[in-house]
């Protein structure tokens, strides 16, 4: 029995997969708080890091520090802009000094744009299938480019369960992914941008046919987030249940893989 977790991190996201045979990380942010979930031998299979903001991959810090093994880390490639206002400096240099640590140490790296065929998962080991479903390259390379253009958009398929990831993908990154892909979601969507109306594009929400929505938030943070528009929409167009995580705190569910 196989287990996901989307965890109550406060303004920030994190959420972990656990099958038989290993443990995976879809974004990191304050992992220290559940450090009981992660592995006894130290070992991740797979982090994904779905941007190069702190409150997505903060706990590389801990994970690095406390002696913990990336077998392969997955994050955005987004390529910064001269002047990039959507992502300060230090937080960019700050990633990559801890993705380098990581490389230096075998940790094989990605960084993937969307799929170009969906004739077999991008990456199927121990248990899980994950699907690079965003950015596509014409958004995340635009000239006009910020970093959530080049957010990572992945489900993650565990057993009978699968979860869509939206990371803090931007509506034109959302945009491409309603107008070219079918059946991205079908079960758990991960909202994007923390309930943010930046990334509650309504067309996407309306085909991801999510059974659940899950928004890792806190209010009070920033204004209008999580934003009662969307709020609003994931309700109307989420089957059984909508659960923020400052609300309801973390979530549990478990499938045969």
């Amino acid at each position: 029995m196989g287990e996901f977790h989307c965890l109550n991190v406060g303004f920030g996201d994190a959420s972990v997969i656990i099958s038989k045979s290993a443990v995976f990380l879809v974004d990191c942010h304050n992992i220290d708080d559940h450090s009981h979930l992660l592995p006894a031998n130290k070992n991740l299979r797979g982090v994904f890091v779905t941007h190069q903001h702190k409150d997505h991959y903060s706990g590389l810090l801990y994970l690095r520090q406390r002696g913990y093994t990336i077998d392969c880390l997955i994050y955005s490639p987004y390529k910064r802009r001269y002047g990039d206002n959507s992502i300060d400096q230090s937080e960019w240099e700050e990633f990559n000094s801890l993705k380098d640590y990581f490389a230096s140490n075998g940790t094989k790296l990605y960084q993937p744009y969307r799929e170009t065929s969906w004739d077999k998962p991008w990456w199927q080991t121990n248990g899980v299938k994950f699907e690079i479903i965003g950015p596509p390259s014409s958004v995340a390379d635009s000239d006009t480019r910020e970093i959530h253009d080049a957010s990572l958009v992945i489900k993650a398929i565990f057993g009978s369960r699968a979860c869509l990831f939206a990371g803090d993908a931007s509506d034109a990154n959302l945009e491409y992914i309603v107008n070219n892909t079918k059946n991205y979601c079908n079960d758990i969507l991960h909202a994007s941008h923390h309930g943010s109306i930046e990334g509650a594009n309504l067309e996407f929400i309306k085909k991801c046919n999510a059974k659940y929505t899950l928004i890792s938030t806190l209010s009070g943070v920033y204004e209008n987030i999580p934003h009662p528009t969307a709020l609003s929409r994931y309700r109307e167009y989420t089957e059984y249940d909508v659960r923020r995580t400052d609300v309801d705190g973390s979530w549990k569910w478990t499938s045969d893989f």
